[in-house]
C-alpha cells in the first residue's frame, strides 16, 4: 500500500484502488503506483498488459521502490514543491523508466532530500544495502532531487553526505558554483556533473503572456522592469534613495546577495525603468518590458523563469550563479547577464543592444520559455505539445551526457546535431494531427484564451494528472502520447 493524500500516484495504474490516498494493489502487482508484476519467468515488468513501450532514443533511468515511510507516506499534501512526485511520474509515463538496473543510464531515488534531509542518510544506506548499483557505480549516474533554496547544501543534514554523493548528480534549481565573496552561501553546484533544474513559478493570468497565440502582443515600451521585494525584511525601500543604505533597516546581505538594493540604488529614477516593491499590472508590465531584472532571492530565484515566459529578455545579476539548464542552453543568446561590479552601468550595457539583436534574443527567448516551464507535466501556456518543455530538456541533457561521457556541457550543441536543434526548438518531426497538450491554469475566467482545452485541475489538484498533463484523456499511463518520438 502506498499513501498520497489528495490522489493515488498515478491513479494506481490500472491495478489497484485507491481508498482514501492509499494504492490498494490488485494481487500479483506491487510497487507504489501498482505498475509492476512478475513474468513467467519470475523476471519484474512494468504495467503488464498495457502496451508500455520504452522511449527509443533514452536516457534508461532505474526508480528505486523505498520503502513508503521515505516516499509514498509522507503527507504530500503538506509539501509546497511536489516536482519530485511529477518527475516520478513523468518517467514512468514517458518510457524512460527501465527495470533493468544493469543496464540503465541513470538511477532515479524519488524522494526530494529538502524535505527528507534529516533520513538523507538512511535513505542512501537502504539504496546501497539493497541493491548493487550505488556501490558499483560509487554513487554515480544517481539523480539525487533537492528543490531547496541552497540546492544540495541546504542545512547541516545534507553537507554531512556530500562526500558520499561526490559523484551523483544532485538536481536542484540552485546554480552557485563556488562560494560568493559577501555572503554565506556555499558553492554548491558542480558543473558538467550537476544540472540546475527551473521551479515550476506561477502567477495569476499566465495566460496572458504575449506567447499565447491567442494573446495580442502588446508594445515593448518599457525599457527595463522589476516588480518584487527589495529589501530583505520585506519592508519598502526608503523614500529618499539618495543615500546608502536605501532600506530601512540595516540591509540583510543574504537576501539577493545585495543586488536587488543595487539596482534600485542605482536606476529606479532612471527614464524608462520601472523597478519597484509591488504592481497590479505585474503580466502587463512584463508583458510590455524588453529586459526584466532576473536576480536570486534567499538562494535561489524565479525570476529568470517568470519573466521569459511572458517574452521579456531575463537579465540575471548574480555572479557565480548559473540559470536554469545552463551552460547546456545557450543563455548568451536569450538573456543579458550583468557582474555585479557592472550594475551602476548596467544601463550602458542594456542601451548597446540595438533592436536587431533584441529581436534576435526575443526569439531566442521565445523558445527558451518551452524549455523553462513544466508543460508536460502541468499544461501548456504557449499552444505547444511539450516537446520542448523543462522534462524534456531534462532528458535531452541526460541523454547527451550519457552518449557522449566526458563532454563539457557547453559543448552538447557542437557535438549533438539532434540537441543543438532541440535547445533551438528546430525539431523536424511534426506531432500526429489532433495531438495537443492541455492548458495549464486555475484562470477559468480566461477560458476564452486558452489555446486548447483546459487540464483537468478540478479533479486532481496541484498533483496534477496522473502521467502529467501530457497523459489527459489516454486510456492508460503506458499510451500517453510521445508526438515528438
Amino acid at each position: 500500500m502506498a499513501e498520497t493524500p489528495l490522489r493515488c500516484l498515478n491513479a494506481c495504474n490500472g491495478r489497484g484502488k485507491c481508498y482514501a490516498g492509499w494504492c490498494h494493489c490488485q494481487e500479483g502487482y506491487y510497487g507504489a503506483d501498482c505498475s509492476l508484476s512478475l513474468d513467467g519467468q519470475g523476471r519484474p515488468q512494468q504495467l503488464a498488459g498495457m502496451g508500455y513501450a520504452p522511449a527509443p532514443g533514452g536516457p534508461r533511468i532505474y526508480i528505486y521502490e523505498l520503502p513508503p515511510r521515505f516516499t509514498t507516506h509522507k503527507n504530500l499534501d503538506k509539501f509546497d514543491r511536489p516536482l519530485y512526485a511529477h518527475l516520478w511520474k513523468r518517467i514512468i509515463s514517458s518510457g524512460h523508466r527501465t527495470l533493468d538496473g544493469g543496464a540503465a543510464d541513470y538511477y532515479y531515488i524519488p524522494v526530494d532530500f529538502r524535505y527528507l534531509f534529516g533520513e538523507a542518510a538512511q535513505v542512501l544506506s537502504y539504496v546501497a544495502d539493497t541493491w548493487p548499483w550505488w556501490n558499483a557505480t560509487g554513487g554515480a549516474r544517481h539523480l539525487l532531487l533537492s528543490t531547496s533554496d541552497l540546492g544540495g547544501c541546504e542545512g547541516k543534514q545534507l553537507m554531512r553526505i556530500r562526500n558520499a554523493t561526490s559523484q551523483s548528480v544532485w538536481v536542484t534549481p540552485w546554480g552557485l558554483t563556488r562560494k560568493h565573496p559577501r555572503v554565506w552561501w556555499p558553492g554548491c553546484h558542480r558543473p558538467g556533473l550537476d544540472v540546475v533544474i527551473p521551479i515550476p513559478a506561477q502567477t495569476p493570468n499566465m495566460l496572458m503572456t504575449p506567447l499565447n497565440p491567442k494573446v495580442k502582443p502588446m508594445e515593448r515600451n518599457i525599457t527595463f522592469y522589476f516588480a518584487g521585494k527589495i529589501c530583505g525584511d520585506n519592508k519598502d525601500p526608503k523614500s529618499d534613495t539618495s543615500a546608502w543604505p536605501i532600506c530601512q533597516t540595516p540591509t540583510n546581505p543574504l537576501y539577493s546577495a545585495g543586488m536587488r538594493q543595487a539596482v534600485y540604488f542605482h536606476h529606479s529614477k532612471r527614464p524608462g525603468y520601472v523597478i519597484v516593491p509591488r504592481s497590479r499590472t505585474y503580466v502587463a508590465d512584463m508583458s510590455s518590458a524588453r529586459f526584466c531584472l532576473a536576480p536570486t532571492g534567499g538562494g535561489h530565484g524565479k525570476r529568470q523563469v517568470l519573466v521569459a515566459r511572458f517574452g521579456c529578455v531575463p537579465v540575471p545579476v548574480t555572479d557565480w550563479v548559473l540559470q536554469p539548464y545552463e551552460p547546456e542552453l545557450d543563455w548568451a543568446a536569450f538573456s543579458v547577464p550583468v557582474a555585479e561590479a557592472d550594475v551602476p552601468r548596467m544601463h550602458e550595457i542594456l542601451a548597446a543592444i540595438n533592436d536587431t539583436a533584441l529581436a534576435r534574443m526575443q526569439r531566442a527567448v521565445a523558445c527558451a520559455s518551452k524549455h523553462l516551464w513544466w508543460s508536460s507535466m502541468w499544461g501548456g501556456l504557449f499552444g505547444d505539445d511539450g516537446r520542448y518543455d523543462a522534462f524534456a530538456t531534462l532528458m535531452e541533457i541526460l541523454r547527451v551526457r550519457a552518449a557522449h561521457p566526458g563532454t563539457p556541457p557547453e559543448r552538447y550543441r557542437l557535438v549533438d546535431e539532434r540537441f543543438r536543434r532541440f535547445a533551438d526548438c528546430e525539431l523536424d518531426d511534426e506531432p500526429p494531427a489532433g495531438v495537443r497538450l492541455c492548458t495549464y491554469g486555475y484562470d477559468r475566467d480566461l477560458v476564452r484564451l486558452a489555446p486548447t482545452p483546459y487540464c483537468g485541475w478540478r479533479e486532481y489538484g496541484k498533483w496534477g494528472i496522473p502521467g502529467g498533463a501530457i497523459c489527459e484523456g489516454a486510456d492508460n499511463i503506458a499510451q500517453c502520447p510521445r508526438p515528438w518520438q
